[in-house]
């Protein structure tokens, strides 16, 4: 490591390397103590060392502030800038109209540092860290291509350079100000300043010249293994190679193309509100890992524990999310542990079941998850008898590692697109393993788990899960870890019993007192993740997204059921007092189906004077008006709380002798009725203008091979920020146009903004969705302010209209018709219209969207 300067030294030697006069920086270091950012000391050569926080502050000051008197300010603004997630939408100003997946992906598959929510300072700081170590340099010159700052919006950014497909390219992780914090004063216009693009500039230090600044200073080295992390990103720098070679480059790069959007996906679900607890004081952690806790209410005393642990890039919550463990310990009565790794243990946040140091027992990763287990039990009275480990993907293979090193701890395990223990020493040998398999026979991979403790027997009971169509795990792990397991318990491989579960083949070994102790499911045509069912109403837990993937079968209740779970709880719930049928009546809870009420306003002209489009229901609209639908068994929402009045007036007027009785034809008929006059039929009209009941006539035969959303669902129109105005006169005067404001920048109020709204739909073989819409999104602001229209199904985008920079407003309605929707053919999806602004200075960046004559249709049967 260099010899770092003194402060008085290195301000001097920072103005020669900025190009800045000596005077500057001098007056800069003043305000920095005045203004309490950085502690006063000695002047001259009794002056503290010059730590990488002290440079990063005075670098950043320089930098971002426009003049000197702005210096302590401009730090304490942009210090605090939040990383931005990397989206397609950060190449810069334009507009891409269509969906996104239609776009060319600009973004590389990963960047070569992670930043794990820090802000900007504290990357600026830990960058001039590790230029203050030798061993860093040359993986820091390599990956990093420089820094800027923007002065006329509070934006900074690290631009990195990476690799792929053999080609270096240059990316960049932006960081925004997080909303309610304070401006500057120069872009406050409370306090006169100005945010134009047009008056400052942005500030661009390339990398040669930070490493040069890192030099200078000296590495606070007081036990922070946060701050020391020279010898991780040498390792990095492996990672980086190993990338680079042939054999794997192909796999490598898809790999961590999927890695990108799981971490795009795993960043919202982290600024969602979680489930989960973080317990900080839970004893000796060798591995350096953080632990999360999940306990249901109400949990009965000496009950089973379940440790799950995340794939690469994923966090505690994340993995919750996806899995839905946490749901589905409300149901069963299990409380969960969550180890999460740091990136600074594994640049990807990968568990690392690879490296010796973390594969044995007492020792690195698996002895921290094993404290967090015995504190789980003591802190919460849980059975130790019921301790069961489950994972993905590197979760899964660090399964094996905890089934191995730990099985007088844990029952059973459940290893997700996993591999086998020990199949690895160090990351090359991962890298084969994860890519291509190793084959070995059962002996040697049961001797290896035998070596791992002098633990032998009884063994965990093993679920194995994985994708045939997996190419970010090869499927043959699968069956190495069966071949593992089935000779630790002395079974032979080719003793399984097979049989199909929810499509998909399933195979159990029995042991000699016919207990089911192993079985596997492999997922056909799934790729990497974990199988969902999100649509089963018994089985559901979890939510669809990257490596979480909805194939018709749920993972974790089916490995809940081989662990006996279910049983468990029923067993408790067997012996609470019988409740009796009177406290059930006096319990139950009715669901009342939901009623669209249109606007007051009947008028045509909608907001800012947009003109609804015309009614086409002749044609096949939407008819929003039109909500009833054919009602043969009640149970389409057609009747208040599943009532039938009609039948209930008819059969009253008969027994009071007013109405003859004339079958099921009556109601067409109307020659039962006394004078010809249709009773039953007045009273059910009345009620249905007033509200109180639906239409309930069968609809046109010409539209019920259709599946527009009001004719095809229980649900109604449900969001913020959108309003349903009623654009039609006469009968269609319940048809509301759609109509959707979002705002971002008013008073100050910056961020992102998003307003949706949504409904449930229930789609046929080939369906297919047509709209027409009419957009105004404003986002000419500055290059890094942006403005979204977007159509998703279960949140997926559809299609889309985004601008960054600018602006575009489309003066008549535009017509989309026939959008694939075949993916989600034959389910019952969410249907969502979105708008998003998102600005980072107080101007106003805006979108909004009318919408009109919504209609899904089945393709085939129309054609």
């Amino acid at each position: 490591m260099s010899t770092g300067l003194r402060r008085y030294e290195f301000s001097e030697r920072l103005a020669q390397i900025l190009g800045e006069s000596r005077r500057d920086l001098r007056f800069r270091v003043t305000m920095l103590v005045s203004g309490g950012i950085v502690k006063p000391g000695p002047r001259g050569r009794g002056s503290p060392l010059a730590t990488p926080a002290y440079g990063a502050h005075l670098l950043l000051g320089t930098m971002a502030a426009p003049q000197q008197a702005y210096t302590t300010e401009a730090i304490r603004c942009y210090w605090n800038l939040k990383p931005v997630a990397p989206t397609p939408e950060m190449a810069g100003p334009g507009i891409v109209i269509g969906p996104p997946t239609n776009r060319p992906m600009d973004m590389p598959a990963t960047l070569p540092f992670s930043f794990d929510g820090l802000c900007f300072g504290e990357c600026l700081n830990r960058l001039l860290d590790f230029a203050s170590f030798e061993s860093t340099h040359d993986s820091l010159a390599d990956g990093l291509f420089g820094v800027w700052v923007n002065r006329s919006c509070p934006v900074a950014g690290l631009r990195i350079a990476v690799r792929s497909e053999g080609q270096r390219s240059v990316i960049t992780q932006r960081f925004e100000l997080a909303d309610r914090e304070f401006f500057p004063s120069w872009l406050d216009p409370n306090r006169d300043g100005v945010a134009d693009p047009g008056l400052l500039h942005t500030v661009f230090l390339p990398a040669h010249k930070l490493i040069e600044i890192g030099r200078l200073t000296t590495s606070e080295k007081r036990g922070n293994p946060m701050l020391n992390l020279g010898p991780k990103i040498a390792k990095l720098a492996d990672l980086v190679n190993l990338a680079r070679q042939d054999r794997y480059r192909v796999q490598w790069e898809k790999l961590l193309s999927s890695l990108m959007q799981v971490q795009a996906w795993t960043n919202q679900v982290g600024a969602e509100d979680s489930r989960l607890a973080e317990v900080t004081d839970f004893g000796a952690n060798p591995g350096q890992l953080r632990m999360f806790t999940y306990v249901p209410e109400n949990l009965p005393p000496r009950a089973p524990l379940v440790v799950a642990l995340h794939g690469c890039t994923q966090t505690a919550t994340s993995y919750d999310q996806g899995a839905g463990w946490s749901r589905l310990a409300d149901r069963f009565g299990f409380a969960l542990v969550f180890p999460q790794q740091h990136w600074t243990n594994n640049p990807l946040r990968c568990f690392n079941w690879f490296r010796p140091e973390d594969t044995a027992r007492d020792s690195g990763e698996p002895s921290s998850i094993r404290r967090m287990t015995e504190w789980m039990l003591h802190h919460h009275d849980l059975d130790g008898d019921r301790v069961y480990v489950t994972g993905l993907s590197s979760g899964g293979a660090m399964t094996s590692v905890m089934l191995a090193t730990y099985p007088d701890v844990f029952a059973g395990g459940a290893i997700v697109a996993g591999v086998p223990y020990h199949a690895a020493d160090g990351l090359q040998e991962a890298f084969e393993c994860i890519f291509t398999g190793n084959s070995r026979s059962g002996d040697d991979w049961g001797d290896r788990v035998r070596a791992a403790s002098s633990h032998r027997g009884p063994w965990p009971r093993v679920s194995v899960w994985h994708g045939d169509a997996d190419t970010a795990v090869a499927p043959v792990n699968a069956e190495e870890s069966i071949k593992q397991w089935a000779n630790v318990h002395g079974l032979s491989f080719d003793a399984a019993l097979e049989d199909q579960i929810d499509g998909h083949p399933h195979r159990v070994w029995k042991n000699a007192r016919g207990e089911s102790v192993l079985e596997s499911y492999t997922i056909t045509g799934m790729a990497h993740g974990q199988p969902l069912d999100v649509n089963h109403q018994e089985r559901s837990c979890g939510t669809a997204g990257p490596f979480f993937n909805d194939v018709g079968i749920s993972s974790a209740y089916r490995i809940a059921e081989f662990w006996q779970l279910p049983e468990v709880v029923w067993e408790k719930q067997s012996d609470k007092e019988t409740v009796t049928a009177a406290e059930k009546v006096e319990g139950e809870v009715i669901a009342l189906p939901p009623v669209l009420y249109s606007g007051p306003s009947d008028t045509k002209e909608s907001r800012d004077g947009a003109t609804p489009a015309g009614d086409d229901s002749a044609a096949g609209g939407s008819g929003w008006g039109d909500a009833g639908t054919e009602n043969t068994d009640a149970k389409d929402g057609s009747m208040p709380l599943g009532i039938d009045v009609r039948k209930i007036v008819s059969a009253s007027l008969e027994m009071a002798g007013l109405l003859k009785n004339s079958g099921t034809d009556a109601r067409t008929s109307g020659t039962a009725a006394p004078l010809g006059i249709d009773i039953p039929g007045i009273i059910s009209e009345s009620l249905r203008v007033a509200g109180v009941l639906i239409n309930s006539e069968p609809a046109d035969s010409d539209s019920r091979n259709d599946a527009s959303p009001e004719a095809s669902d229980k649900t109604k129109w449900q969001g913020e920020g959108w309003e349903m105005i009623s654009n039609r006169s006469g009968e269609f005067r319940t048809d509301p146009l759609l109509f959707g404001y979002a705002s971002s920048g008013n008073n100050c109020e910056i961020g992102s903004k998003v307003r949706s709204v949504s409904r449930e739909i229930s789609l046929g073989n080939h369906p297919a969705l047509s709209y027409v819409r009419r957009l105004n999104l404003h986002a000419a602001v500055n290059d890094y302010t942006r403005a979204r229209f977007s159509v998703l199904v279960d949140g997926l985008a559809i299609d889309e209209v985004s601008v960054v920079g600018m602006a575009h407003t489309e003066g008549e309605w535009m017509r989309r018709t026939d959008i694939d929707l075949s993916p989600f053919a034959n389910r019952t999806v969410t249907l969502t219209f979105e708008v998003a602004a998102h600005s980072n200075v107080c101007n106003e960046v805006f979108a909004k969207a009318w919408v009109d004559r919504v209609h899904v249709r089945d393709t085939a049967t129309s054609a």
